[in-house]
């Protein structure tokens, strides 16, 4: 037996004596070696598979190291940037800090950049913090609250004061002789609708107007939209007239090419040169583009994005404007000349005198109760002071006097509409030398002995001149209730946007968006933006058509209403042309030339034979023509846009009449629900197509083994598949089937005959019942009086997505 104290070592051959101890230093030696070594290979970047993060043990690798060199430890981190950098990946770089990005400087270039897809109102910033926004018309605008806010906002137009950032509108200022201007804008106008923009109760500029615009001598067809309009009064006999156009942004462009046919104008900024010439030239530079004719001396000058416009609705507008706006009081002689434009315009003995008017007559026009009892659309210039100045330390609802003390305003004068607004110079001045709030807020603080009180300072800021501009709001009580929606336009210069609208905010004025400007149509019953023959109507209407396209066929087929079996025609779309060529027997391409009746002659006596005081029978209708209406739902049911308005039976009527009887509030008729002829045909070509394309997917797979074969070794992919006509034809033609582009009738597309459709819907407060804006044909209307012989006029309506008729009374909308 082997001693304990001996070993046999395999690699030495035999049995061999441990030592007895070991030299430390030699130890340590010959391990440094190997340390050293190890720590050379691991830095070396040559003949190494790994890269330096992946070579960590396991415990110390984290995700992030790949992308982010301070997850490794320190003496790694050069050797792992001089890997990333080899690959041509550049360095992922840290965001920089908010603090950063919100330095005034780096936060005025992100605003600058951001504004250049769409343009931002004035009070975006505001906006955005509390609105939800939406890109339209080339605009940034507000679209609603993200608080709850549809019934605040009726609150607010019935009870208090709504308030609206309109400055997305444009103006067009036209200026020219007044024989000239008179004799040439009654071409696009007619004294049919109503009062033409040349009518004497505009032209003397203590009133403005609304007005419905069309192409030249085309009335009543190709109209342009709405505008509203004021003239500048008139000071001496020898002075040209200057009006105001006010127009959105959507038919901005067609209106002011329409106007330059009209005049003849070219561009003042190229002279000499051809009229296609100077519109190509024409650089984004010039602020404010202007044309003329210097032959009948007209000019043209597009004032857009250099004007704000609010609006106020509500009993209570004028409460908010007597609080938040102060007649400007000029400083005495005595005390120091202050440096801004009232002081250079006031020297005139005129001016003077005019500015003392305007004091008084504001003064006095701000003691009645509601806007509703001025004289409608009439016009109150004001001069007023710095905005800024006069708010409340915390939000205050303004509020009217306790006590109402008579007030009898004087007429109208021209002198007290004349308003400082009109001159571009004093717009100029008055923007370019607007305080900044920072510097406000910082001579306030050093000049103000009490917190909170006037310094003399705010006594030296410039006045700013506006326009107040009265909305007269309902005129008909059996229609809505009298000055419902009465309230307050107000035109600002460039740059105090921002600060009229706080100062609005914090007296109370509720703040809203443009889909509570809808509501505000639906509650007043009038229809502002999905007019048919009008270029905003049109462009709503594709627009809502698209979103509602592409949103029906993102969703998969057994998701989707199939509007075949529901017996709707056209759900995304109101096919007038169609509609109306059914229903005249003419064809398509003749009833493209619709329009809506705004003839207030025929229209009132539509109304006089809807309550049967007029003879049916001595009614000229023109032709191809759609007569708006206001429906309110009869008992339940809800609608949507692009509904169906349908006549009634003689089974209809007595349905109805047994059903309110016995208190029955089911559908007076559901329709039958129908077959769908295409479904077979969709099924077939949806299996065909996955079938050829599982082909395709085959020849793919098969052309890489053959690859393979040939280079064996060698790594080899399924190429991309090039099936994208492919794929969009096929999609063209399940859409074809699903929706047909042109449906084969519109009129009889269901049991009961169509003859319109609702444009607008929504629960209206006022009337407390779901309301709509609707459109009907002409002959429609007539078979509609041939049906009611006893009784009320009532239609049948049925939403796009229910089978359900139900009676719906009508009114029809006079302007």
């Amino acid at each position: 037996m082997e001693s304990a104290t001996m070993q046999y070592d395999a690699a030495a051959g035999g049995t061999v004596k441990l030592p007895g101890e070991i030299d430390s230093l030699q130890f340590n030696n010959e391990r440094l070696l190997e340390i050293k070594a190890m720590l050379r290979s691991l830095a070396s970047t040559e003949n190494q598979t790994k890269l330096m993060h992946q070579s960590l043990p396991l415990h110390m690798r984290r995700r992030a190291m790949s992308y982010n060199p301070k997850r490794l430890p320190r003496k790694f981190r050069y050797t792992h940037i001089a890997q990333y950098s080899k690959s041509g990946l550049p360095e992922k770089k840290k965001r920089p800090s908010r603090k950063y990005r919100r330095k005034a400087s780096n936060l005025l270039k992100e605003y600058e950049r951001r504004q250049k897809s769409n343009i931002w109102l004035e009070t975006h910033i505001w906006h955005a913090k509390r609105f939800h926004m939406t890109s339209k018309w080339g605009y940034k605008i507000p679209l609603t609250a993200t608080s709850k806010s549809y019934r605040a906002s009726y609150r607010a137009t019935s009870k208090h004061c709504l308030l609206q950032d309109l400055s997305y509108y444009g103006c067009i200022e036209l200026t020219g002789d007044e024989s000239i201007l008179r004799q040439e804008l009654q071409r696009i106008c007619s004294d049919k609708v109503g009062l033409t923009m040349v009518a004497k109760a505009y032209m003397s500029g203590v009133r403005a107007g609304q007005v419905w615009l069309f192409q030249i001598d085309q009335y009543p067809l190709h109209c342009l939209g709405q505008i509203k309009f004021l003239w500048k009064p008139q000071t001496t006999t020898q002075e040209k007239r200057t009006v105001w156009l006010f127009a959105h942004p959507v038919f901005y462009n067609s209106l002011v090419n329409e106007l330059k046919k009209l005049f003849a104008l070219k561009n003042a900024h190229y002279k000499g040169e051809s009229m296609e010439g100077a519109e190509i030239k024409a650089p984004s530079s010039i602020r404010i583009p202007t044309y003329e004719n210097l032959d009948i001396e007209v000019r043209l000058r597009e004032l857009k994005d250099t004007l704000n416009c609010f609006r106020l609705t509500g009993p209570l507008a004028n409460s908010v404007l007597r609080a938040a706006i102060k007649h400007y009081i000029p400083l005495e002689p005595e005390q120091s000349k202050p440096k801004h434009w009232f002081a250079d315009w006031r020297q005139c003995t005129s001016n003077h005198e005019l500015h003392s008017k305007q004091a008084l007559f504001y003064g006095q026009a701000m003691q009645l109760p509601s806007s509703s009892n001025f004289s409608p659309g009439c016009i109150i210039s004001v001069t007023m002071e710095e905005p800024r100045l006069n708010r409340p330390k915390r939000r205050t609802k303004a509020l009217p006097p306790l006590v109402l003390e008579p007030v009898t305003l004087p007429p109208l004068d021209p002198s007290v509409a004349n308003s400082p607004l009109w001159e571009q110079s004093i717009r100029d001045s008055v923007t370019n030398n607007m305080v900044t709030t920072h510097v406000l807020n910082q001579k306030r603080n050093e000049q103000a002995l009490v917190p909170g009180e006037r310094c003399a300072f705010e006594r030296s800021c410039q006045p700013v001149p506006i326009i107040l501009i009265q909305n007269p709001g309902s005129q008909d009580s059996d229609f809505k209730r009298l000055g419902y929606g009465a309230g307050w336009d107000l035109i600002a210069p460039s740059g105090y946007g921002l600060a009229l609208w706080q100062t609005f905010i914090m007296w109370g004025a509720k703040p809203a968006g443009l889909k509570e400007f809808d509501l505000l149509a639906i509650e007043s019953g009038r229809d502002i933006s999905r007019i048919p023959d009008t270029i905003l109507g049109k462009f709503s209407a594709d627009d809502e058509h698209t979103n509602s396209w592409k949103k029906y066929f993102s969703r998969p087929n057994n998701r989707r209403i199939n509007y075949t079996k529901l017996s709707i025609a056209s759900p995304f779309r109101c096919p007038w042309s169609k509609l109306i060529s059914e229903w005249n027997d003419c064809s398509e391409d003749d009833a493209s030339s619709f329009f809506v009746l705004r003839d207030q002659e025929i229209l009132n006596k539509i109304h006089l034979c809807l309550n049967r005081k007029f003879n049916v029978q001595s009614l000229q209708l023109p032709k191809n023509c759609l007569i708006p209406i206001f429906l309110t739902m009869k008992a339940r049911g809800s609608l949507d846009s692009n509904s169906i308005i349908c006549l009634p039976d003689r089974k209809d009527f007595r349905q109805n009449k047994t059903q309110n009887q016995l208190g029955d509030s089911t559908p007076v008729y559901t329709e039958p629900l129908r077959k769908d002829p295409r479904s077979k045909e969709r099924h077939r070509l949806r299996q065909m197509h996955l079938r050829f394309l599982k082909t395709l997917r085959n020849r793919r797979v098969r052309a890489k083994k053959i690859q393979q074969r040939a280079h064996p070794g060698k790594l080899i992919r399924i190429s991309r598949p090039q099936n994208d006509k492919l794929i969009s034809e096929q999609l063209t033609k399940m859409q074809e089937l699903w929706l047909p582009a042109e449906p084969e009738t519109v009129r009889n597309q269901c049991s009961r005959e169509c003859f319109g459709y609702i444009t607008q819907s929504s629960f209206s407060l006022s009337e407390a019942n779901v309301a709509a804006l609707g459109y009907i044909t002409g002959r429609g209307l007539r078979k509609l009086f041939k049906i009611c012989i006893k009784g009320t006029f009532k239609v049948l309506v049925r939403s796009t997505k229910s089978r359900s008729y139900r009676f719906a009374n009508f009114k029809v909308r006079l302007e």
